[in-house]
């Protein structure tokens, strides 16, 4: 044992010295190698950090969230596209029928939402903001989708029950329409009709997909009111409560709907009940996929930095042939001369993975700091694949190399080498 721990140590000290002699080339020879590195790293921290801002942004539709629509989260192909056009939207009564039936000690909250289009808001006789963006829901919104208010607060069933023209503000349009005045009892117009403001938002940045900041949020009852129906795009959505059957709810709500659409045995669902993990689902799928993609690139690389260590490797063995003949005379094995071209190898190689890897780390600490509601990382997963990676090109890049000179006879060796 003691007798193996010398020799990787006498191969390792052999290997740096080597290195060490041939600096310009030593460079040159991982500069394929850190690019490569470098670049799935990158392309893994960067897919990392979008995939977290994206689950982050979820985060606050909760856990197992079930969306009732026409559309559907997932996999679509067991239903062909014509026949999805033509599925109605949840209505209010169908939402309303629902509510009744579903069983108050699974879910917390259940609740009617309508996209609305984008429009323009004013505030009478001072200023307007122009594509803002409508969400009209029911009272329960906030059991569903997390808000955190400045002032103020949410509207209650009976304002939304009775159609009540109030809304709840995000942070930008507060800034935008009002300043540093509180908004709280002041009106603004949506689309002509007056409306009083009972809230508004904390600043909540940036996101992936709509920020809370540009929203405004108004009882879909009231919505109904100044929308036509035939623009009405809607959902019937559903908040379970913690340890709740999701595939008992689901076939629960299935059933409902279906005998409140009074659909035949015979004829298929026309709707969806989406489950927001559905989407998560997706999500990672899309994110291995492009994790797949960006290896792929990279390995062109690597490939290049390989056959370039590769190619170092066969010149330093040309150019040691004496001294290996050397080694060899006074007693050198054939384990000891593959494995310190081996150690050199590798370790050429790991230098590269690791100047690579700080450039990823730089880079990440440099736009995490320029780019405001932007956090990137680099993860000790993603450092140990980069060195792994890094490791295995140095030993296929040496291999061949170190064969051939542990192979060599060490009369021929020292004769080639005067």
């Amino acid at each position: 044992m003691k007798k193996r721990l010398f020799l990787i140590l006498e191969s390792f000290k052999f290997a740096y010295k080597s290195l060490r002699t041939n600096l310009l080339r030593t460079s040159l020879s991982l500069l394929g190698v850190t690019i490569g590195i470098f670049s799935i790293v990158a392309i893994y921290s960067s897919i990392d950090a979008l995939n977290n801002k994206i689950m982050d942004s979820m985060s606050k539709f909760g856990q197992n969230t079930l969306y009732i629509t026409k559309f559907s989260f997932g996999n679509r192909s067991a239903v062909p596209r014509w026949k999805r056009k033509n599925f109605p939207f949840p209505t209010i009564n169908e939402y309303k029928k629902l509510k009744k039936v579903i069983p108050d000690d699974q879910v917390k909250a259940i609740t009617f939402r309508i996209f609305m289009p984008a429009t323009t808001v004013k505030v009478p006789g001072k200023t307007s903001v122009s594509g803002v963006e409508l969400v009209a829901d029911g009272a329960d919104f906030p059991k569903i989708d997390r808000l955190d208010f400045q002032g103020g607060r949410f509207f209650n069933n009976l304002e939304d029950e009775q159609g009540k023209p109030v809304a709840v503000i995000g942070a930008d349009i507060k800034d935008a329409l009002f300043g540093n005045e509180n908004p709280i009892g002041k009106s603004i117009r949506i689309y002509g009709k007056k409306v009083k403001i009972i809230g508004f938002l904390k600043k909540e940045g940036s996101s992936v997909g709509p920020s809370n900041d540009s929203r405004i949020f108004i009882p879909s009852s009231f919505a109904r009111t100044i929308l036509n129906p035939n623009r009405i795009f809607t959902a019937i959505i559903v908040a379970p409560k913690e340890n709740t059957d999701m595939d008992k709810l689901t076939d629960f709500i299935t059933m409902k709907l279906r005998k409140i659409r009074k659909l035949k045995p015979t004829e298929g669902n026309n709707f969806f009940v989406n489950n927001i993990n559905t989407f998560r689902d997706e999500i990672e799928k899309m994110t291995k996929i492009l994790k797949i993609g960006g290896s792929i690139l990279a390995l062109f690389s690597l490939l290049i930095g390989a056959f370039g260590i590769a190619n170092i490797m066969f010149v330093s063995v040309k150019e040691r042939t004496n001294q290996i003949g050397i080694q060899k005379a006074l007693g050198s094995n054939n384990s000891f001369i593959l494995w310190q071209f081996l150690f050199e190898s590798v370790l050429l190689s790991l230098v590269g993975g690791i100047v690579g890897i700080l450039l990823v780390v730089a880079g990440a600490k440099i736009l995490t700091t320029q780019i405001d509601d932007f956090s990137m990382h680099v993860s000790i997963q993603n450092i140990l694949l980069g060195l792994i990676i890094s490791s295995i090109i140095g030993i296929i890049a040496g291999l061949l190399p170190a064969w051939k000179a542990a192979k060599l006879n060490p009369v021929e060796a020292i004769r080639t080498g005067m």
